[in-house]
């Protein structure tokens, strides 16, 4: 690990470009894409439509850098389990030279690809062992949270100046360092006090109080295989469809209100609204009654609608065991993890992972959980943004099969060495720790070139 850090860090640390020449390449004529601003105060940048594909941002040395720093930093990240959105904001960043505003929605899309390569081997280890690694109750009560929090954190991004984000994922990695490595000590410690007394029995699970050990892990232990079902599938899938078009439908009709009276029809006819007519919602929105009830509802309705289904999901889990308590814990944690993904970019497996491994959940499982998590968070910001035009999508597809081939052997290589160090729980931790480390330290050192 070691070795990977120290290379990791020395190519990050030796390619710093000149912003300048990436945002020169991606200058163009109207309906293309416009030069960075040098300021980005409001938030307020070039559009990136969807349908343009920009093949000259691809032959550019940031990206060949670029992708040399992200496919070691996502086999670390995939290793310990996590989305790697707060890595990748910095690589891209410190190695792509792309501003804050691009650099969040570009690695929320890196991470949807990479993380459905993880979800793939680790769906593929359960069916080869028929013992899943993925603790579906606490799936059924992160994901909604989290998707409330997605939908909040877009909205939080498009206000919020460049220099807030950078500062708000700086104090965010921080603290996860801080967290994740005094876990990963304290399992060490035991471990070891557990090596130089061979002469002690184990104690088995069912001679293990549950007053001793985390309420989440004495649940898992106790309770038969987990499996997903359809419904599982169907209403996650419309979670995620309700907050992906509402968010786009209420930023496109927003900017349908305020566009000036020459660009008003333009702005009515976005693509991603193909269903609908552009003197339709050109009407609507310049009725001012049915332009607060369309900005209110579509506000409110995707909020309702997960939070509806969360509380259904809590009452079931408190029907089999969970503690109201518990249960409200991780729903708070899933909120907060999805507007922070939403917000800096944080792929949400930097907060899963740790808290799930603090909760009490064994490594393995923590790891392959969070990884499933990370999929609905990156999957809700990166289509909320890839429809409201802040994605730079020839980047995406380049860093997102770069990220997919690394992703697949970091996942194929924390279950081998869950098969060959079951018994060493810290090694697998430290691989957490070690991603968010590399995080941070990546994360001050952009946050002092953007303020200095």
């Amino acid at each position: 690990m070691r070795i990977w850090a120290l290379a990791f860090l020395s190519i990050a640390c030796a390619i710093k470009p000149a912003k300048v020449s990436l945002e020169n390449t991606l200058d163009r004529e109207e309906g293309q894409f416009l030069t960075q601003p040098p300021e980005n105060e409001n938030s307020k940048g070039p559009a990136r439509p969807f349908w343009v594909f920009d093949t000259d941002a691809l032959m550019s040395q940031e990206a060949l850098n670029c992708c040399l720093v992200m496919a070691a930093a996502g086999v670390l990240c995939a290793a310990g389990g996590i989305g790697g959105g707060g890595i990748y904001v910095t690589v891209l960043m410190v190695a792509g030279g792309l501003r804050v505003r691009d650099a969040v929605p570009l690695s929320k899309s890196v991470v949807f690809i990479g993380s459905i390569a993880s979800l793939i081997l680790n769906l593929r280890k359960a069916t080869a062992t028929r013992e899943s690694l993925i603790d579906y109750h606490v799936c059924r009560v992160v994901v909604p949270g989290a998707l409330v929090g997605t939908y909040l954190g877009v909205i939080l991004n498009s206000v919020v100046p460049g220099w807030a984000v950078l500062l708000a994922l700086v104090g965010i990695l921080i603290a996860i360092s801080y967290m994740i490595l005094q876990t990963t000590w304290q399992q060490y410690a035991e471990e070891e006090h557990l090596r130089r007394l061979p002469q002690l029995p184990k104690a088995s699970d069912s001679n293990v109080s549950k007053d001793t050990v985390p309420e989440v892990s004495a649940l898992w232990k106790t309770h038969e295989v987990q499996q997903y079902t359809a419904t599982d599938l169907l209403l996650s899938a419309v979670m995620l469809l309700v907050v992906v078009t509402g968010s786009a439908f209420r930023h496109h009709a927003i900017n349908c209100q305020i566009a000036p009276e020459a660009d008003r029809l333009k702005a009515c006819h976005h693509p991603s609204l193909f269903w609908l007519d552009a003197n339709t919602l050109m009407t609507w929105m310049q009725t001012p009654s049915t332009a607060a009830f369309i900005k209110v509802f579509f506000f409110a309705g995707p909020l309702i609608f997960c939070v509806t289904v969360l509380a259904c999901v809590v009452t079931n889990l408190v029907k089999i065991g969970w503690s109201p308590a518990l249960a409200l814990k991780f729903s708070l944690m899933s909120m907060t993890t999805g507007c922070l993904a939403g917000f800096v970019g944080i792929g949400g497996g930097l907060i899963f992972s740790p808290y799930f491994l603090l909760m009490g959940l064994e490594p393995a499982t923590a790891v392959a959980t969070s990884s499933t998590c990370v999929i609905f968070t990156s999957s809700s910001t990166t289509f909320q943004y890839l429809l409201t035009d802040r994605i730079i999508v020839s980047l995406m597809l380049l860093y997102g099969l770069v990220n997919w081939v690394s992703s697949y052997a970091g996942t194929s290589m924390v279950h081998y060495l869950q098969d060959q160090l079951s018994t060493r729980r810290s090694f697998i931790t430290g691989i957490v720790s070690l991603g968010v480390l590399i995080s941070t330290l990546l994360a001050v050192r952009e946050l002092i070139f953007e303020v200095f």
